[in-house]
């Protein structure tokens, strides 16, 4: 509640012009760091895109050379297989069809050998000019293959090491038939693993971007950046193969690698004529790291600006604070002296001894109550009331008696039951008067007598006192009328009411008289 307290006070929430301000800086705030984030997810977003359509361009290029190459490791097969007589190689002179292999193997930098097995699995020609001492290759997948399946296409098989030279080679194979159709022996080129690790070195990629060449049933061939230990690894579970290659033969998309469990975006492209999938895989981490230091300018521009905004915010509501504190300061300055100017009207229009009304706010009353009177038609009523014998107490007691006398006498008054519209004040010297509006005669002199016998019954001393009791006394004189616009009623009211006082001083004082028009 106070941190809320605290946060009301510092953006001056509690007047319409911080309210107001608060409102369009918050506005300003929010609007740009939207306009910020847009802009800078926009820019991002960009960079991924730009990163897709590379991928998968990479992706497609080298499916395309990867295409290249086996097809030109069939078209070699394809052709030895021509040239062989229907009957294999009885009757072919080895060393000379070894020397064919050769010159044909030459042709292709991506060939590791070519080779000539019979139906044993024997190798019976190739093109190293030699055929090494363990050359039975009947147990390798390739040669199970052919003797298995009697049709006469390619096969692209798994890595694995060649036995004459150690080197690590993909076997692209092909079967030999009879003249019956039956099983004659197979015709094996050998694709250097090496080759696409030279031609894959050519890219400038990160390091932990990827480039790969993989078997459709989810077997690395070959896997850039990383070493022979990646040969033949097992990538059925990755989303490539799971999810992307069931729609599509080609395109993008962003997984976990199986590798390496590094995020990657990727783009990928299945060969049109072989089992092969190339893939091509952009680290996404060092992406956002190079976006980032790429967009850091942009990032720092944005921050200033927002950090500019919040300066020119919090200056704003200094000065609005500040203005909200003069103008409270103004408020309080002006009900004090909007009270003291009140006071000052209560002071001009109260009598300084008894604190009553004084003969000025007497006339204006009057003159209010005789206007209402003329509309309203109803009467209003005036008792003149004058201490007895005052000037004898004045000249026995003292003047400051007298004061003492006369406040005691205007407190005795004003504790009469009154409406609330009635006015009690000091006529003048010794004389008070009792305005009534709304009362006829009647009334009027109800309240002049109650007045007589309030102050006879407060027992105020008079030792010179002509009455019956040495006590101070009063006398009441009363008149009522229904104002008229044709005559002078104020004079008409008070003649009226200082008659009737006179006569209740003729008839012995210490009494109220009305009296009648």
């Amino acid at each position: 509640m106070k941190f809320k307290k605290q946060v009301a006070r510092a953006l001056a929430l509690d007047s319409s012009l911080g309210r107001s301000i608060t409102f369009f800086m918050a506005g300003l705030l929010i609007a740009g760091v939207a306009t910020s984030t847009w802009t800078l997810s926009r820019s991002w977003e960009r960079a991924v895109a730009d990163t897709e359509r590379d991928a998968i361009n990479l992706s497609v290029s080298q499916a395309r050379q990867a295409e290249d190459t086996f097809l030109q490791a069939e078209l070699v097969l394809r052709d030895i297989r021509r040239s062989l007589p229907a009957d294999g190689l009885l009757g072919v002179d080895v060393k000379q069809f070894d020397g064919y292999l050769t010159e044909l193997k030459a042709r292709l930098p991506q060939l590791h050998g070519l080779m000539v097995y019979d139906t044993q699995g024997d190798m019976r020609a190739t093109s190293f000019g030699k055929v090494p001492l363990m050359s039975n290759n009947s147990d390798r997948e390739y040669f199970v293959y052919h003797r298995r399946n009697g049709h006469g296409s390619i096969h692209i098989g798994h890595v694995i090491r060649s036995r004459s030279t150690g080197d690590l080679v993909i076997p692209v194979s092909l079967r030999i038939s009879d003249s019956s159709g039956g099983f004659a022996g197979v015709l094996l080129a050998t694709v250097k693993i090496d080759y696409f690790r030279h031609f894959y070195g050519y890219f400038e990629l990160q390091n932990r971007d990827l480039l790969a060449l993989i078997n459709t049933d989810g077997t690395a061939l070959y896997v850039r950046p990383y070493g022979d230990e990646m040969a033949n690894r097992n990538l059925s579970a990755s989303p490539l193969f799971t999810r992307e290659l069931a729609r599509k033969d080609r395109g993008n998309g962003t997984w976990v690698s199986a590798l390496d469990h590094v995020e990657r975006i990727y783009g990928f492209a299945r060969l049109e004529r072989y089992p092969l999938v190339v893939a091509a895989g952009y680290d996404k981490p060092a992406l956002w790291n190079s976006w980032l230091n790429d967009s850091l300018p942009d990032l720092v521009l944005n921050a200033m600006l927002l950090l500019g905004t919040l300066l020119m915010g919090s200056i704003i509501f200094r000065q609005v604070r500040l203005n909200v504190r003069n103008q409270t300061e103004l408020a309080v300055l002006r009900d004090e002296l909007t009270s003291i100017n009140h006071t000052l009207q209560l002071m001009a229009l109260a009598d300084g001894l008894t604190g009553l009304a004084n003969r000025r706010q007497f006339d204006l009353f009057l003159a209010k109550s005789l206007k209402a009177s003329a509309v309203t038609q109803k009467p209003v009523a005036l008792i003149m009331i004058d201490i007895d014998e005052f000037k004898r107490y004045n000249d026995f007691y003292g003047h400051v008696a007298g004061d003492n006398c006369l406040r005691m006498v205007g407190e005795i008054i004003q504790k009469l039951k009154l409406c609330h519209n009635d006015l009690i004040a000091r006529y003048g010297g010794e004389e008070f008067a009792i305005i009534l509006p709304d009362t006829g005669p009647e009334a009027a002199l109800f309240v002049a007598r109650q007045a007589v016998t309030a102050v006879r019954s407060a027992q105020i001393p008079h030792i010179k006192s002509s009455g019956r009791y040495p006590i101070v006394t009063i006398s009441a004189g009363c008149y009522s009328l229904i104002a008229d616009p044709d005559f002078d009623d104020a004079l008409r009211l008070k003649e009226g009411a200082d008659k009737a006082l006179y006569q209740a001083k003729v008839q012995g004082r210490d009494r109220a008289i009305a009296a009648t028009a």
